[in-house]
């Protein structure tokens, strides 16, 4: 473990972007900056170290991807999922927005076909019916 005052105390420029885009290769099931393992201590070390030392962090991405296969990369070569789920998002925006949009307009439609509804002219037998049970209860 290094000291405090080591320069591998700090993190170096790039690290978690890298440790975030290599998956841990004893297991493949999480990324390297999540892993708790001896190997992906061991590699979280290296990846820190090259950094500092002033290696790409696209140069040690490849270089564990040649080492341990395509299989290592969390996020395929060349993909940044940010453009994904921009786009994923803004879908699901726009498709909120346009039913919400058909609801109003649905609401409305409701609301004016009430307001615009004939009414009946003339009076029907209900009306005398209630008319003479108001009387009664007048007295």
């Amino acid at each position: 473990m290094p000291s405090a005052a080591s320069p591998l105390a700090t993190a170096a420029p790039g690290e978690a972007i890298v440790e975030g885009r290599l998956l841990a290769p004893c297991c493949y099931l999480q990324t390297l900056d999540v892993h708790e393992s001896p190997m992906a201590a061991e590699l979280r070390l290296e990846v820190r170290k090259r950094l500092a030392a002033g290696e790409s962090p696209e140069a040690v991405e490849d270089d564990f991807a040649s080492r341990y296969g395509e299989r290592v990369r969390a996020v395929p070569k060349g993909r940044d999922p940010r453009g994904s789920m921009f786009l994923a998002v803004t879908g699901v925006l726009v498709a909120a927005g346009l039913g919400l949009a058909a609801l109003v307009r649905r609401w409305r439609r409701t609301t004016i076909d009430t307001a615009t509804a004939p009414v009946s002219e003339g009076r029907d037998p209900l009306d005398e019916r209630i008319d003479a049970e108001l009387r009664e209860l007048e007295g």
